[in-house]
């Protein structure tokens, strides 16, 4: 199939037609489109969002595989990357091998999973997992130091101390994100980063490294519905990753973290911790590109190209051989709620955007067409960039 538009490639604007089938198998100035996208639409590589907690299994009242990778692609998300922490947790062989057959039955964008800290390191580290996710909790344990020092796959670490998880939250600070950096080594990723000194930190110690929009932008932990892990920072903090950390981390996640409008209205000491935005995340990004605060080459490499290479698959970027997914957007004032996802309320709705989703294409078949989500069948984006 051939599409054709305005596209993002290799650093400019071009007019340029695609051929794909679930890969890119050729790019070139001429065709007969079988789809062609109007002229103030442009082709984008879709988003790799890299911490996503997409519920499922016993939490499906939250947030089902289904709900959740509908709501990423009307976000404009190709392939998610999803948390452990579910119940039960995959943190074994046979739990890692159900979770990948429930994607594979009901995501509707690419996909990887992350294993938790296992006692099972030997079998779990054979099979397509992108790696380890490290809580807190972990840090301390025996099988969390095996899991550094035998495994090659990534390992992504939430920032805070175990101490950190027994103290009043005013007491969560920053001091808690920086010490837990030097407690592990090799091939890291620090993500959800609140503030510009653990992102310098992070990188001088050659971690990879995201942000979150609402570390940036929600005004402060004021309810539940603003309440997540690791602490929202003052003005200032949030202030410096705008204007700072923006240019110096290397993506950009949503820690998409559904919870239910129960749960939420549940006193703040009560409720659980997590903001649902995995639908903004991009057009967020682009909003800023169109208002001109951001150059289009940063945003890709934010939201793609970057990411993708953080988790060593073959996506986030338009070159023949790769993934044939791709979200196309144009420029359109709306305000933002979620329309997918289990969860209808969160403190960035009706958030100004100036950058609209049109269409998501994922293995070169059509996810979202702007109303509607389609049921395509996405990949185990780690098996298939292994086997490519």
């Amino acid at each position: 199939m051939w599409i054709r538009g305005k596209t993002y490639y290799y650093g400019e604007i071009t007019e340029l037609c695609i051929n794909i089938d679930r890969n890119i198998r050729e790019i070139r100035k001429n065709c007969k489109p079988d789809i062609e996208f109007r002229p103030d639409e442009l082709i984008l590589p879709s988003s790799v969002d890299i911490h996503v907690h997409v519920r499922g299994a016993r939490l499906s009242y939250k947030e089902t595989v289904t709900s959740a990778t509908s709501e990423a692609v009307y976000g404009g998300v190709g392939t998610v990357f999803d948390m452990p922490n579910t119940i039960p947790p995959v943190n074994t062989k046979e739990r890692v091998i159900e979770r990948l057959r429930e994607f594979d039955l009901y995501a509707r964008t690419n996909y990887g999973i992350y294993s938790g800290v296992t006692k099972e390191f030997e079998e779990v580290d054979k099979l397509p997992i992108a790696g380890y996710k490290i809580f807190p909790e972990d840090l301390e344990k025996e099988e969390t130091k095996l899991i550094l020092e035998k495994s090659k796959k990534l390992k992504i670490l939430h920032p805070e101390i175990p101490l950190a998880l027994t103290v009043d939250r005013r007491l969560r600070d920053k001091w808690m994100e920086l010490a837990s950096l030097y407690m592990v080594n090799g091939k890291i990723h620090i993500t959800h980063i609140t503030n510009l000194e653990t992102l310098r930190l992070a990188k001088n110690l050659g971690f990879s490294t995201d942000i979150t929009p609402h570390h940036m932008l929600v005004e402060g932990e004021k309810d539940c519905l603003s309440k997540v892990n690791p602490p929202i920072r003052d003005y200032k903090t949030r202030l410096e990753l705008f204007l700072l950390g923006l240019h110096e981390t290397d993506a950009l996640a949503s820690d998409h973290a559904p919870h239910t409008e129960r749960e939420k209205s549940l006193p703040i000491d009560l409720c659980p911790p997590g903001i649902a935005t995995v639908s903004f995340t991009t057009p967020f990004i682009y909003t800023l590109v169109f208002k001109g605060l951001l150059e289009l080459d940063r945003a890709v490499k934010l939201l793609a190209e970057n990411p993708a290479k953080i988790t060593g698959i073959k996506a986030g970027e338009i070159k023949e051989g790769y993934s044939a997914t791709f979200t196309i957007i144009k420029r359109e004032s709306w305000r933002y709620s979620t329309k997918f996802s289990k969860v209808t309320e969160t403190p960035l709705d009706q958030f100004p955007l100036e950058a609209k989703v049109t269409n998501v294409i994922v293995e070169g078949k059509l996810a979202y067409d702007g109303e509607t989500v389609y049921p395509i069948k996405g990949v185990n984006i780690i098996a298939e960039s292994s086997r490519n």
